[in-house]
């Protein structure tokens, strides 16, 4: 049981740790589609049309690989909250009356991890259409 005990704060801290880098990588892509847009609206009488397919292009592959992170953090992410979950379990955290009085530790619905759409839908959503809005700009300015 100790080897459980000493395993439950790598995995919590495994969980929290995915679960900041999926919002970093979100956060970190929006600010960089925003300051293409930025730029963009400034310098786009330099670019020639076969320039800014180009740099459509480039946007697409910016965006496809940060949907990518977001996707491998938020797999690993599923992993580690299921491993905790089995931790928590063996450890008597959801069994009522094994550590508090007629109830359990932890609510029963935590035993339940969230769909991994969860923490993902909302930074395919935001980093998706700013990729669109810079792309839209992109190809109609100037």
């Amino acid at each position: 049981m100790s080897e459980l005990a000493s395993l439950y704060p790598i995995f919590k801290d495994e969980v929290y740790r995915r679960s900041a880098r999926i919002g970093t990588t979100t956060i970190v892509g929006a600010g960089a589609l925003l300051a293409g847009m930025l730029g963009f609206a400034v310098t786009s009488e330099a670019f020639a049309r076969s320039e800014r397919l180009f740099c459509a292009g480039g946007v697409g592959l910016f965006v496809a690989a940060l949907l990518l992170q977001v996707s491998r953090e938020a797999s690993r992410h599923a992993q580690a909250k299921r491993a905790l979950i089995r931790i928590e379990r063996a450890l008597g955290l959801f069994e009522a009356g094994r550590h508090l009085p007629d109830q359990s530790l932890y609510p029963q619905e935590w035993m339940t991890p969230p769909p991994p759409e969860r923490a993902t839908f909302p930074s395919y959503v935001l980093l998706g259409t700013l990729a669109l809005l810079l792309v839209v700009e992109i190809l109609i300015s100037g």
